[in-house]
């Protein structure tokens, strides 16, 4: 599957270039899940250098789409220029959603075979030391006891620990699941990823977040009704599911309060503090959604137009609405933090792209014996269940989210391709 091409042949470029972009893969792989900085920090080396490394013009022609994730960047700056929040949110957007131009460093991976293999052993390594961290954690901090309230996180705070756990869990039984993959891998690499997914469950299950945690139901589900040989292990992952709700006493019942509402006082709220407190934002912020409809309040700039917004309802609202669950600087919903920080427009620009290659990609998933593809699909969905919860579309989450996208885009061109060969 073509991505991206590169100005110049992996074969003429010299032996320190390319061991300095494979060291850099190594380094971001491994920042993923121990250092936010490093991601910062390689990341952006890695869009910088990957911006003059492609063939824009080879690229650009082979996929349309590349483009148009692209411009998922420059079109937020744009409406937040014009929102409420002007430059302040524009520079915003700059310093905390760069994440659609890391298409472009990843499309030159994807075609980089020994890059890749590099960058996906990394990632095991920065996952096992995120775990061995946890797992200490455990034993220091909750002392070996495991109830409804206990949260293990590691390096990342707790949702985020989560949302990596819960997406690593959907790679891992993904690969392993995929039988043309798992008997091309060496006895290392078999032992390594089924310790991998097993580690990634067990941590997820003791990080106790619910949102990623009913993600890697979804996507794992998925993956599992794709082929046979996944569909055998979709069992053992369902025995696993039911073990752990079943076996801690209140963590079945928190699990199902993540559904839980009800109507109290005109209001929907919900028994489960963090739900309500969700809800509540929810509903305040569509409310200020309508009045700042096209362009938004701006980029993490809505803080202050939603403070005012509540303060102009009364004090009757506010008794309603806002409690200390409340958070005045997240909607906790990536399509209501969309829409309201960046409007209507742009609202309809990112999701109306990720539903359209959702859709043109089904086919691919279900028929299709591409690893990445699936992989991809599955991640999408996972990532986009997540989303519900929180607004995780313009956060260090979606370091995962641009790249999956963009596997789709190409196996939709080469679909097309493809059909038009046959055509001849």
């Amino acid at each position: 599957m073509v991505l991206s091409y590169s100005k110049s042949p992996i074969e003429v470029e010299s032996k320190l270039a390319r061991q300095i972009w494979i060291s850099l893969w190594v380094l971001f792989a491994i920042s993923t899940f121990v250092s936010k900085s490093g991601i910062t920090l390689f990341g952006t080396v890695l869009v910088i250098w990957s911006a003059f490394k492609i063939d824009w013009k080879k690229t650009v022609q082979y996929n349309p789409w590349f483009p148009a994730l692209l411009a998922l960047f420059p079109a937020a700056i744009l409406v937040s220029l014009i929102s409420l929040g002007g430059t302040e949110a524009a520079i915003n957007v700059i310093r905390g959603f760069a994440w659609p131009l890391y298409v472009m460093p990843f499309s030159l991976l994807f075609a980089d075979k020994k890059a890749f293999k590099a960058f996906v052993w990394a990632l095991g390594v920065g996952l096992l030391v995120s775990c061995v961290n946890a797992g200490i954690l455990f034993v220091t901090e909750a002392n070996m006891t495991f109830n409804a309230d206990t949260r293990v996180t590691s390096f990342w705070d707790i949702s985020r620990w989560g949302y990596f756990l819960s997406c690593s869990a959907v790679v891992l039984f993904g690969l392993i699941g995929h039988k043309p993959t798992w008997d091309k891998a060496t006895r290392l690499e078999k032992i390594s990823m089924a310790f991998l997914l097993a580690l990634s469950l067990v941590f997820l299950v003791l990080a106790n977040t619910r949102g990623p945690f009913l993600a890697a139901i979804v996507g794992i589900g998925l993956l599992g009704i794709s082929n046979k040989r996944s569909l055998k292990m979709l069992g053992g992952f369902v025995l696993f599911t039911v073990l752990s709700l079943l076996v801690v006493p209140g963590t079945l019942d928190r699990f199902q309060s993540s559904f839980s509402a009800k109507k109290e006082n005109g209001v929907i709220t919900s028994q489960n503090a963090s739900n309500a407190g969700r809800l509540h934002m929810w509903q305040v912020n569509v409310q200020l959604a309508k009045e700042q409809p096209f362009f938004g309040t701006g980029f993490e700039t809505a803080e202050k137009p939603l403070r005012a917004f509540i303060e102009k309802q009364g004090e009757e609202f506010r008794e309603k609405y806002i409690d200390h669950e409340f958070s005045f600087k997240d909607q906790h919903n990536a399509y209501l933090h969309t829409f309201v920080q960046l409007g209507v427009f742009y609202f309809l620009f990112i999701w109306s792209l990720v539903g359209a290659l959702m859709f043109l990609t089904v086919r691919a998933f279900f028929k299709g014996d591409d690893i990445l593809v699936k992989i991809a699909f599955a991640l999408i969905l996972n990532q986009l269940f997540v989303f519900i919860f929180y607004s995780s579309v313009s956060s260090y989450e979606a370091l995962w989210f641009y790249p999956m996208l963009l596997v789709m885009s190409a196996s939709v061109m080469q679909d097309r391709y493809a059909a038009k060969k046959i055509a001849k």
